[in-house]
């Protein structure tokens, strides 16, 4: 990852996000709210604050926790990122970035580890988070 930047993408290309700094770590998110968000687990990268929005006018926020935001295109319904309401940090979804197929990336954390259901597993060595561990870290 040796570009100057990076960029997320939604469907339709209507918004764009430029991340100047892309670690090799990425979070899963078993919790209801993603899961039902998504689809199933969510797969997000922290980008820190210094992320840059072009398409603003399709860009729409959902306050989903008393800690996170989603943001999502408006246009074709790309889910883009959840952002941490008191840092302003942005985790952007891993589907929605321009990382190379062969990038080597690692997953550094599970969190609402007691929500994740029994039909999928994900081959991880990596520390996990309980509900009540995230409620009283983020709250």
């Amino acid at each position: 990852m040796n570009k100057d930047y990076h960029e997320a993408t939604c469907l339709c290309g209507k918004v764009r996000l430029e991340i100047q700094k892309l670690q090799n770590n990425f979070i899963v998110c078993h919790c209801d709210t993603c899961k039902k968000w998504n689809g199933g687990p969510q797969l997000a990268m922290p980008c820190g604050t210094d992320v840059k929005i072009q398409g603003n006018e399709y860009l729409s926020e959902f306050s989903s926790s008393p800690w996170a935001k989603r943001g999502f295109c408006r246009s074709c319904g790309t889910h883009l990122y959840f952002k941490m309401n008191q840092s302003g940090s942005y985790n952007i979804l891993l589907g929605v970035l321009d990382i190379d197929k062969n990038a080597e990336l690692q997953m550094s954390m599970q969190y609402f580890i007691d929500l994740k259901p029994d039909y999928y597993t994900f081959d991880s060595d990596c520390p996990v988070m309980t509900e009540a561990e995230i409620i009283k870290k983020f709250s």
